[in-house]
């Protein structure tokens, strides 16, 4: 999130997008409004689902970790809030990718999402994957919600396995993050959108601001 571009957006899908990113005010950490663009009605956060390294094939709900772990289950929950059975172990029980939803997620954010913006073209971009992966500029391809596998699948090369970063409909009536670095993916949208994906049981959601901190070095709030 903190790394310096060596490309202009102007002129590009990109540019309206940036243009609306940043803090207001200074403060500790970063926050969702760095990460979405201003604008929206609504925020939520999506947690990647973790899931065992052991080939079992089981998976773990952040909300069942926190609540093992005697952590709240809130927007600005951080995985180093939670505690392994097996905590100091070289190899953790449970992992959640970074950079990229889990394909269960992904399948069922972009059916949400066409329930709102039908077929009409998406741009999907990799910004931050392509500054790392060595790219000249970042990445955008079109198409539709059905053909992120194939968006994924054709960059691959290119930005590996993360992203896209951003996606977002012609009408910009909603747009997706999912940083490089970050085990959750955000979202900015109207508040009925925001509604169905928090509504939705096979997603892990919960409503945030663009104030919420999303970064690793947050605590767990204290017990009143």
């Amino acid at each position: 999130m903190t790394q310096t571009r060596p490309w202009t957006y102007d002129g590009t899908e990109l540019d309206w997008l940036h243009d609306r990113l940043g803090r207001p005010e200074p403060g500790p950490g970063h926050v969702v409004s760095e990460l979405v663009p201003s604008g929206f009605e609504a925020y939520v956060r999506i947690f990647h689902r973790f899931e065992a390294t052991d080939g079992s094939g089981h998976d773990r709900t952040w909300r069942a970790w926190a609540e093992d772990s005697g952590v709240p289950f809130c927007a600005e929950l951080s995985h180093h809030w939670l505690r392994n059975a097996d905590d100091g172990a070289e190899h953790p029980l449970w992992t959640a990718e970074s950079g990229a939803l889990d394909s269960g997620s992904r399948r069922t954010l972009a059916r949400v999402l066409a329930e709102v913006s039908g077929d009409q073209p998406v741009h999907f971009a990799y910004d931050l994957a392509a500054l790392l992966w060595g790219e000249d500029e970042p990445l955008v391809r079109t198409g539709t919600l059905t053909e992120l596998a194939s968006v994924r699948e054709a960059v691959r090369d290119a930005v590996g396995d993360s992203g896209p970063e951003f996606r977002w409909p012609r009408d910009r009536d909603w747009v997706v993050t999912t940083d490089y670095d970050l085990l959750s993916t955000y979202v900015g949208c109207s508040a009925e959108t925001a509604r169905l994906l928090l509504d939705e049981p096979a997603l892990e959601t919960l409503p945030v601001t663009p104030p919420t901190r999303v970064d690793r070095d947050t605590v767990p709030p204290r017990n009143p």
